[in-house]
C-alpha cells in the first residue's frame, strides 16, 4: 500500500455531484437575494440521491433556516397589520378627540359667559342692595323730579 503524498490533488467530485453543489449555491443565492421561487430546488435536494451526503445535510439545513426565516417574516407582516390597524384607530381616535375638543372649548366659553353675567347680576345686586346705594338713588329721583317740577314751573 502506498503512502499518500502531500502532494496529491484533492479529489474531484463527481459531475452529478458538481451539478448539486453548483445547484445549491445558486438556490442559496437566489434566496439571499429574497427570489424565493425556487425553494422547491432547495428541498428537492434534501432527497436528490446523486447529491453526496453532505450537500443533502446543507441543504436541508438552509431549507430549515428558510422555514423559520418565512415563519418570522409572516408574523412580522401580522405585526405590521396589526400596528397599521392600530395607527388607523388612533387617528380615528383623534379626530374624534379633536372634534370633541372643539365641542367642550364652545361649551366651556358659554359656560364662562354664563358664569360671568351670574357673577355680573350677583355683584351689581349686592352693590344695589346696600343702604348707601339706596339712599343714593332716592336722592337721584328726589332731584331729577325737582328738576322736572323746575322745568314745568318754567314752561307754564
Amino acid at each position: 500500500m502506498a503512502a499518500p503524498s502531500d502532494t496529491a490533488a484533492p479529489p474531484v467530485p463527481q459531475p452529478e455531484r458538481r451539478e448539486a453543489l453548483a445547484r445549491l449555491d445558486r438556490v442559496c443565492h437566489e434566496i439571499a437575494s429574497g427570489n424565493y421561487g425556487n425553494t422547491d430546488d432547495l428541498f428537492a435536494l434534501t432527497v436528490d440521491p446523486t447529491a453526496a451526503p453532505i450537500i443533502r445535510e446543507l441543504a436541508e439545513s438552509f431549507g430549515s433556516m428558510l422555514v423559520q426565516v418565512e415563519a418570522r417574516e409572516f408574523r412580522l407582516t401580522g405585526l405590521i397589520e396589526e400596528l397599521q390597524e392600530a395607527q388607523r384607530q388612533l387617528e380615528a381616535a383623534n379626530r374624534k378627540l379633536a372634534s370633541e375638543n372643539v365641542e367642550l372649548t364652545q361649551k366651556v366659553h358659554t359656560l364662562t359667559i354664563e358664569i360671568d353675567r351670574q357673577r355680573f347680576k350677583r355683584e351689581v345686586g349686592e352693590i344695589t342692595e346696600t343702604d348707601y346705594f339706596q339712599d343714593l338713588q332716592r336722592r337721584a329721583r328726589s332731584m331729577r323730579a325737582r328738576a322736572r317740577g323746575t322745568a314745568e314751573d318754567a314752561q307754564e
